[in-house]
């Protein structure tokens, strides 16, 4: 099928804070095409994290239009909803609190495929838990570890295989590697990235890391106070920045622009 897999026209969310209404997103409009990554980029408290949310109908005071493949998502009732979280899923910034600690890794996946149905027996669910947990490169025997047990990187992982056993199809990543340390980052990111190429993944990827988006956006928003300043494909925003704010992002990271440089020489980005 032809047209992004995500479109969204004029999506405003707002919170209650005592008897005021503070919006945290102001009339935003994008559109992700399928099989590609978009990036969102700003400073905290942007508004990136309840653009997040909302498109995948996590937040309760919102208004405009998030078109799913043709599907309008904020009017979906309740068996439409559970058909949406099949295809699009959210993989949060901090991976252990996304666990339940109680929960080994085999069995939090077993629980995802038992209540949408794609497993019927627990010896099913238990093969196929152990087959994501291949695919996002860790070895069966981890289903059987807690969270505890295992590293920030290997958490991700089965937060990433939780994801996708329900097949999903658009991915909503918010901040999946801040929480991790440098070398791991790389491995999830390259993950992230293999699985678009691979699967066809489609993503939006929400951070504030700009080299990172320069090398794993296809197109980027910049937000600065729940607006969106700048948009285009990444390696232009990034590398030619036209509005004073993006300028301000690249400049506040001085190194970001050298390493880009530096990799665009070694060929890396």
């Amino acid at each position: 099928m032809s047209g992004p897999l995500m479109n969204v026209e004029d999506l405003r969310v707002a919170y209650r804070a005592g008897r005021r209404k503070v919006e945290a997103v102001k009339g935003v409009s994008f559109e992700v095409g399928r099989g590609k990554c978009l990036g969102v980029v700003g400073e905290s408290g942007s508004g990136k994290s309840s653009l997040a949310r909302a498109v995948l109908g996590l937040e309760a005071e919102v208004s405009g239009r998030v078109e799913f493949d043709g599907q309008d998502v904020l009017s979906l009732k309740r068996a439409g909803r559970l058909a949406f979280r099949r295809r699009a899923q959210m993989v949060f910034q901090d991976p252990i609190g996304s666990l339940n600690p109680r929960m080994k890794a085999g069995a939090a996946l077993a629980e995802v495929l038992r209540v949408h149905g794609l497993a019927k027996t627990r010896a099913e669910a238990a093969a196929q838990a152990a087959h994501w947990l291949e695919t996002v490169g860790m070895d069966a025997a981890y289903a059987g570890r807690f969270p505890h047990e295992l590293s920030g990187g290997q958490r991700q992982r089965v937060n990433l295989a939780r994801a996708l056993c329900v097949g999903a199809e658009f991915l909503v990543a918010d901040e999946p590697v801040s929480a991790l340390d440098v070398s791991v980052q790389a491995q999830i990111l390259n993950l992230l990235k293999s699985l678009q190429e691979n699967r066809g993944i489609t993503w939006m990827l929400i951070g504030h890391d700009l080299a990172v988006m320069r090398h794993m956006a296809d197109d980027v928003i910049v937000m600065k106070a729940g607006e969106v300043v700048e948009r285009g494909p990444a390696a232009d925003v990034l590398s030619r920045p036209a509005h004073p704010y993006t300028r301000e992002l690249l400049a506040s990271a001085p190194n970001v622009a050298r390493a880009l440089e530096r990799r665009s020489r070694r060929g890396t980005v």
